[in-house]
């Protein structure tokens, strides 16, 4: 199984264990990845499903919805907009703006709200993953805009600030994908089951 590094390192792998633990015959390897190398490793049958955020829409592929997570202003706890009930998209104009590599689906899409909420922001640095972009914002780098699931455990420590966004249709759809015509085994059947239910009732 390949999983993009925030779902994989903060979700995936806790559902992992409890469900290895209730099927202990159960042999299932995790791999955290790329985005792009998650889409590889399934097409070229180097794992049996892989799960991502902004799953491609690809005729080889199969993808089964699991969850939307909400987006939230990810900052310093002693940014200006750390102690706002909730932040609206003109309130980011001009903030320092710490974003995803271009050519991730995450990055399109908050660049279209920030587009369709006519809002421009100052862009200072690009990473390709969740755990780099939380390093700059703790050093107080910039601002970001990240899935609320990915920073409970810094929030709850104290080193990062979430704020809720005046944006409510910006959410980050999270799917596991699979090679049409692949046969899956019972175990990975029984293990994607298990993420949809533990999904049911709303994760995010």
């Amino acid at each position: 199984m390949a999983a993009i590094y925030s779902v994989g390192l903060h979700d995936v792998s806790r559902h992992l264990q409890a469900f290895m633990s209730a099927h202990p015959q159960a042999k299932i390897r995790l791999e955290c990845l790329h985005p792009q190398k998650v889409v590889e490793a399934v097409i070229n049958d180097e794992a049996d499903i892989g799960i991502m955020s902004y799953p491609p829409a690809l005729r080889s592929l199969t993808v089964i919805p699991w969850r939307s997570e909400k987006m939230v202003l990810v900052c310093h706890p002693s940014h200006r907009l750390a102690k706002r009930r909730v932040v609206m998209p003109a309130d980011l104009s001009g903030e320092k703006f710490i974003a995803f590599d271009p050519d991730l689906g995450i990055r399109k899409a908050i660049d279209r709200s920030l587009k369709h909420h006519n809002v421009k922001v100052n862009g200072v640095m690009e990473f390709d993953n969740i755990e780099t972009i939380k390093q700059a914002i703790a050093i107080d780098a910039g601002v970001s805009i990240l899935p609320r699931v990915t920073v409970q455990k810094e929030i709850g420590i104290g080193s990062l600030a979430a704020v809720p966004l005046g944006i409510p249709d910006l959410v980050c759809p999270v799917g596991i994908i699979y090679r049409k015509q692949k046969h899956l085994s019972p175990t990975i059947t029984r293990f994607i089951e298990s993420l949809q239910d533990a999904s049911l009732g709303g994760s995010d």
